[in-house]
């Protein structure tokens, strides 16, 4: 490249790597809305070694290994996002040229993919991937969509964290994702409709490296509620109970057993990876929540409290919320503050009020 072609290309953007995630992700009424995909889809930002030890606590609840369904799900997820339209779709055979695709993977905090070798099997690599079976999914689903043709993929990590995704040509005939819809996501578009904004979210932004960026010296993500619910639904049929962890800590109104197993290790694991960072949360009555839920919530995106009631004279509380990523998610992490707030267990009860998502949080024991 010549100079003057360094200085066309330079000149083409004037925004930084931290501009363009923050450009990406707007926070609005305890959510985050995706601005570059279709149908103001919301996404929960998360730690990626967070993620990693709530995922490990959801596999020891469940006894089951749960990365090849997280895999799929990701392939659903990133095939039904694609779906939904959107500029530069991956063409052809060359990942080098999927521009639009890789600032996706970046501003999601995923990592960097390219390509290792194109024959009778095509190997991608993903450098730093931020979760190894989501990045799989994901890189497989631009793939198939890159080429028009089903795949089959198999992963193995490789030297110094990488990602070596392998793909073969596959016959069957996979149907397109259909939406998945709850009540509680219905409540999040008109939420953000009329929200207000939330402050202090992008303090001690920094890209790392293309595709990794941190807060707070924190390594983040962000992983769209579809994504979330996809693999929900995936570990839905082999779910036989609770086999490690606090079963009885959670009551889910409304929900069939297996959906409640599945939100009870979800929360559970989620209170247990809340409480062991040692946060210091102080409550001198129930005024103090909806800041609790502003700083352990609406700021990665996982609800907004319009009321905070007291329920007992023993530290119980009624929060309603006017919008709510996962009810599993944000109940576990509702539970880690209360617990790490009195010093003892609690449990959490759910339950839909007016349309409004509603989480009680109670001593787990009776307090003579």
């Amino acid at each position: 490249m010549g100079l003057f072609d360094f200085l066309n290309s330079a000149s083409k953007s004037s925004t930084t790597p931290e501009d363009d995630v923050i450009g990406r992700w707007e926070f609005l009424g305890g959510v985050c809305r995706d601005a570059l995909r279709g149908r103001n889809e919301i996404a929960w930002r998360t730690g990626s070694a967070w993620f990693e030890l709530w995922f490990q606590g959801l596999e020891r609840r469940a006894a089951q290994s749960l990365g090849r369904r997280l895999a799929h799900a990701a392939v659903e997820h990133e095939e039904y996002m694609l779906s939904l339209g959107g500029k530069n779709p991956p063409k052809g055979r060359n990942p080098d040229s999927w521009n639009y695709s890789r600032m996706l993977w970046e501003t999601s905090g995923f990592g960097r993919f390219s390509l290792l070798e194109d024959g009778d099997e095509t190997l991608l690599f993903v450098e730093k991937p931020a979760s190894v079976p989501i990045c799989a999914g994901i890189i497989a689903a631009s793939w198939e969509e890159s080429t028009g043709k089903r795949h089959r993929f198999l992963w193995n990590e490789g030297a110094e964290g990488g990602l070596v995704v392998t793909m073969s040509l596959d016959e069957t005939n996979i149907p397109k994702p259909d939406p998945l819809d709850s009540d509680w996501y219905r409540a999040n578009i008109e939420a953000t409709s009329d929200g207000k904004l939330s402050d202090g979210n992008w303090q001690d932004l920094r890209v790392d490296s293309p595709g990794q960026w941190s807060i707070m010296g924190e390594r983040r993500m962000f992983l769209h509620l579809d994504l979330l619910q996809r693999f929900e639904e995936y570990c839905l049929p082999y779910m036989n109970g609770i086999h490690e962890g606090r079963s009885e800590c959670y009551d889910w109104n409304g929900i069939d057993v297996r959906r409640s197993d599945w939100w009870t290790a979800a929360a559970d694991s989620a209170r247990e990876r809340f409480v062991s960072e040692g946060h210091h949360v102080l409550i001198r009555d129930h005024s103090d929540w909806p800041q609790i839920v502003q700083r352990h919530l609406s700021r990665h995106g996982l609800g907004e409290a319009e009321s905070a009631l007291p329920v007992g004279d023993k530290g119980g509380v009624r929060l309603s919320f006017s919008s709510m990523f996962h009810p599993a998610i944000s109940g576990g992490i509702l539970l880690g503050c209360w617990e790490r707030a009195f010093g003892r267990n609690g449990k959490v009860l759910t339950l839909q009020v007016d349309g409004k998502m509603t989480i009680e949080i109670l001593p787990s024991r009776e307090i003579s």
